[in-house]
């Protein structure tokens, strides 16, 4: 059993959404999280996407996402990505735990990708 497989059977979470099940969401209203490194998401990241740090996420997930807009509705869904689900599929339930909405692209970025979704490089907008 190589690397992969062992990550695939042990460790990447397991009950995300299809890409097409996120966008469903976003369309109602959710936020897509993307709790990758700024690296990673200068490199390319999915449009709309808002980069939050994961220790501020697990700490306080409305907080980092919305940044104290009076306007953020806190029954919307938040949609975490990462790079393959990994990262994002462990965190869903820190957010959950906080009484939040929460969800994780099963396969990540990846997913996003060879579900025909394109990628923005740049920075965060502010």
């Amino acid at each position: 059993m190589g690397l992969r497989d062992f990550l695939a059977n042990k460790v990447m979470p397991q009950g995300g959404v299809t890409v097409d099940e996120a966008l469903a969401l976003l369309s109602k209203g959710g936020v897509l999280v993307d709790v990758r490194t700024l690296d990673e998401y200068v490199a390319g990241h999915a449009p709309g996407a808002k980069l939050v740090d994961p220790k501020e996420l697990a700490a306080d997930a409305f907080g980092a996402v919305h940044a104290g807009n009076p306007l953020a509705e806190p029954e919307g869904t938040f949609v975490l990505i990462c790079d393959s689900g990994l990262r994002s599929g462990h965190l869903v339930a820190k957010v959950r735990e906080q009484g939040l909405n929460a969800e994780f692209v099963e396969g990540g970025l990846r997913a996003w990708r060879a579900a025909g979704q394109f990628l923005l490089p740049g920075p965060p907008r502010r």
